[in-house]
């Protein structure tokens, strides 16, 4: 089994503009990925719930979760993978990069970024942990806010989506920092399925989560393909959606953020999380 390692990624492709996106290959082998699309095809296999029309998914935090890494290596070397610093901050130093290309793009006002490994957001779906580990969790975030340092962590989930699936122009919720998507197998354009990638045409006073369509400009398609992993940086102006799937074949994937610990309620203000 290859081990996973974050400097044997290969970039395939990157942009800033409207907001800055890697897409990396050769993090797991074929062998790994067929193993991980089987294992997500079994009956035995457990999902949370079903959302956006017909997509699947097994949330972290989850005791399905926790079920399906117990059977699953492959499962298993993504998890410790993405539960790194080092791979947080090689991700975040890349996609700064980039950053740093335009004016027109935010940037995270908080620099003392603290990683929290295995850390459950205890608003997420992790209703099966106990009252102390709840309390431990919302503590955390509060200490964040109260003395202004910013907790990361990660989160992800494993998906399964079928015919029907889609998702409207949005941006992420605003306390998450980088976003990434893993294409487990290929899924032809034609057939839906499709990150769309969008630009405002003008910029708005207020950043809403999910944008009316004539207010953008979808400047770009990608492709799923079996094996890329997409990163960006995700801001109130990281405005994507995916195409609807309308075929009778499955789009695996998995699908994750690093997100902040610190508390915001309003929609996508300017001056809270991110600065432009």
């Amino acid at each position: 089994m290859k081990n996973l390692n974050f400097e044997k990624l290969k970039i395939e492709d990157q942009f800033s503009d409207p907001f800055p996106v890697i897409i990396y290959s050769n993090l797991l082998d074929s062998s790994q990925i067929d193993d991980l699309q089987k294992e997500l095809s079994e009956n035995t296999t457990v999902f949370d719930k079903v959302v956006m029309g017909n997509r699947k998914t097994i949330l972290k935090g989850t005791k399905n979760f926790d079920n399906f890494l117990s059977k699953s290596a492959t499962g298993q070397e993504i998890n410790s993978f993405f539960e790194n610093e080092s791979v947080f901050n090689f991700f975040y130093k890349n996609l700064e990069n980039l950053n740093l290309k335009t004016k027109n793009n935010f940037f995270i006002n908080s620099k003392n970024l603290i990683f929290l490994k295995n850390y459950i957001d205890k608003a997420g779906p992790a209703t099966n942990r106990n009252i102390k580990f709840k309390f431990k969790n919302k503590l955390t975030k509060i200490l964040s806010k109260v003395i202004n340092d910013n907790k990361i962590y990660c989160d992800f989930d494993f998906s399964v989506a079928s015919n029907g699936y889609w998702k409207e122009p949005h941006h992420d919720k605003e306390e998450r920092l980088i976003s990434f998507l893993f294409y487990i197998n290929d899924f032809e354009s034609k057939n839906g399925g499709n990150l769309e990638i969008y630009k405002y045409n003008k910029e708005p006073n207020v950043f809403l989560r999910e944008p009316s369509l004539k207010d953008l400009n979808m400047i770009k398609k990608i492709e799923p393909k079996k094996g890329h992993l997409v990163t960006f940086m995700s801001s109130p102006q990281s405005i994507h959606g995916v195409d609807v799937i309308k075929s009778d074949k499955t789009r695996y994937f998995f699908y994750g953020s690093y997100t902040s610990c610190l508390l915001y309620t309003s929609p996508s203000p300017r001056c809270l999380l991110y600065t432009s």
